[in-house]
């Protein structure tokens, strides 16, 4: 294996030095990264051969075409048209910052900050569907659904009784606040982008979903590194911090498994999972922070057949974002408030 690191030339203007997976979006070849900027609120394009920032779009916080303060999710749904959303607010809008319609696929009628109702995540587009994330923050759940533009009719995939992700939701209530876990859905198109496939954090199973039959196939990828999935059952909602804290610690140190990077360079698909260790006393009020992070890399055809895994002990840390392009995995990393990238090449 080969590990190098690059930065990113941002030329006379700023370039804003964080990259999150659910506000970011690629052009179908992966040679321009889209990335939202918290600092002067824009969306920059990056170019990932030249590495360099090539150019910046605004947008406006407040008003009639207003996004909303922060932005949680960005996803682009045709080639002239963003969705952009943020805690109370989402709306489709045009490059120039014009905001062509409000979005709300579950029609809750009320604030997306509403404690009670459920909340659609946008995660990315195939053809007229959006896929995201359906969370439920009053039963502190996920499942999988999609919005059709063409029929304007939502529809759920009910996959959280599949992966047992009710066995694994943590909530600790400190009077009026409140701090929990829940297992993620991971997706991705399959490479012929007839199809999705759908992950959870807690196991190395995966789904494959057809859009038009609504059918969905299971697919086993056993690891022999770890466990295939979470054992335990972490079912909790209290007040206790110390109980909270201790069964979050156990939870986090089973396995944990991230989403599916395409390469269509090699025609594979790679996936982290890794392991977290955990010592002495936490903190108050926060959650515990780990001492090491035991990382590993499975390897997957394009009909997810597992044919090669590994650890990679030269990874100390979650590989939070990270995408794959021309047979290499880019792992974001902020590098002294610059934008970089740790890269990772090796034999197939």
């Amino acid at each position: 294996m080969v590990i190098d690191t690059v930065i990113f030339d941002p030329g006379d203007r700023l370039i804003y030095p964080y990259v999150i997976a659910s506000r970011s979006f690629f052009t179908d070849n992966n040679r321009y990264l889209f990335n939202f900027n918290d600092f002067d609120h824009t969306l920059e394009k990056i170019d990932l051969d030249k590495l360099e920032l090539v150019d910046k779009y605004p947008f406006e916080k407040e008003g009639p075409n207003g996004t909303g303060e922060y932005v949680d999710y960005l996803v682009s749904v045709d080639p002239d048209k963003l969705l952009i959303q943020t805690s109370s607010q989402a709306g489709i809008f045009n490059w120039e910052g014009k905001k062509i319609r409000d979005f709300d696929p579950l029609l809750e009628g009320t604030s997306l900050m509403d404690f009670d109702r459920k909340v659609f995540q946008p995660f990315m587009t195939q053809k007229e569907l959006i896929f995201g994330q359906v969370s439920n923050n009053s039963s502190n759940t996920y499942e999988v659904g999609f919005y059709d533009r063409t029929l304007e009719e939502f529809s759920n995939i009910p996959l959280a009784e599949a992966f047992r992700h009710g066995d694994f939701n943590l909530v600790h209530i400190n009077g009026n606040s409140r701090r929990s876990y829940a297992p993620y859905v991971t997706m991705q198109p399959h490479f012929s982008q007839n199809k999705m496939v759908f992950g959870s954090s807690v196991s190395s199973t995966l789904y494959f979903f057809d859009p038009q039959t609504r059918q969905l196939a299971k697919k086993e990828c056993n690891v022999s590194l770890t466990a295939n999935e979470k054992k335990g059952v972490y079912r909790l909602e209290t007040e206790d911090e110390t109980v909270f804290q201790r069964s979050y610690v156990a939870l986090w140190e089973e396995v944990t498994f991230g989403p599916l990077l395409w390469d269509a360079e090699t025609e594979r698909y790679f996936r982290f999972y890794y392991e977290l260790s955990y010592v002495g006393e936490h903190p108050s009020g926060r959650f515990p922070t780990p001492v090491s992070t035991a990382v590993y890399l499975m390897i997957l055809d394009k009909e997810l057949n597992l044919f090669n895994e590994f650890s990679i002990p030269q990874l100390t840390n979650i590989p939070y974002f990270s995408f794959a392009k021309d047979g290499k995995i880019w792992i974001f990393e902020n590098i002294e408030d610059e934008l970089g990238f740790v890269r990772l090449s090796f034999e197939l």
